[in-house]
């Protein structure tokens, strides 16, 4: 019996412990505690006064370049053959070259003389037959001459149809020294044939062969002196005029 006492007792303290440990005890809150406030009063302070900095000189600086190394890559040179082709051989074409009167610091007085006869244009086609007779030349007066001034008839042949043996030939003759034709009117000059001989002058130095072309120049000139002794029509001249020029057929009679 006591131990019935005593195991129901062991019971109730087990019952009474677990529902001890099942209900937690309710905490007690603590005492709200009042805000604190606190005044804060922020003063604006100035800046430090510093000195305004003195630029430094002018100097460029530049900047640092980075340069990146590039690998260039040389292919090997390809060796090419080199034929060496003959070079034709040169032709030189014939030119005309112009028959200029000696040269000269004098100024031009006069303008160009206009030739009359012979000439080879589209309305006038003179013929001079060499061995057939003289050579006439006529040309429009410039007017008066002084005694030192003359023209000067300048002649170069020239092949038409060049063959063996046939070159071009040219002279001169100065004529008419302090002429006083009057300006416009003409005048003329004869050139013999080399068959009348005697001290007048002939054209056998520019004699053609077969047919030719004769350029003629016609010029005013000064007379420098030192004229050929043997030859009075060759003397060291200096133009005081313009050129005036033509030209026309030379033939040599059969």
């Amino acid at each position: 019996m006591f131990t019935r006492f005593v195991l129901l007792g062991v019971i109730a303290l087990l019952f009474l412990g677990l529902i001890g440990c099942g209900t937690a005890p309710t905490p007690t809150p603590a005492p709200t505690q009042p805000p604190i406030i606190q005044t804060v009063i922020i003063t604006a302070t100035p800046a430090p006064v510093t000195a305004t900095p003195v630029p430094p000189p002018a100097t460029a600086v530049l900047p640092t370049a980075v340069v990146t190394p590039t690998v260039a890559v040389v292919a090997s040179p390809t060796r090419v053959a080199v034929v060496n082709t003959p070079r034709p051989a040169a032709t030189r074409t014939p030119t005309k070259p112009a028959v200029v009167p000696t040269a000269t610091p004098f100024p031009l007085k006069f303008g160009a003389p206009v030739l009359n006869a012979p000439i080879w244009t589209d309305s006038q086609k003179d013929q001079v037959v060499a061995r057939g007779g003289a050579m006439v030349l006529d040309w429009k007066s410039l007017g008066g001459l002084g005694g030192d001034e003359c023209y000067r008839i300048d002649i170069r042949t020239e092949p038409i149809n060049p063959g063996p043996g046939v070159v071009a030939k040219s002279d001169y003759w100065i004529v008419k020294c302090g002429d006083q034709t009057a300006v416009n009117a003409s005048v003329k000059f004869t050139i013999e044939s080399p068959l009348r001989g005697g001290s007048a002058p002939n054209y056998g130095s520019i004699e053609p062969e077969g047919e030719m072309w004769a350029y003629w120049t016609l010029t005013v000139v000064k007379n420098l002196g030192s004229c050929d002794a043997n030859y009075q029509f060759h003397c060291k001249t200096a133009p005081i005029s313009a050129p005036g020029q033509g030209y026309f057929k030379f033939v040599r009679a059969s």
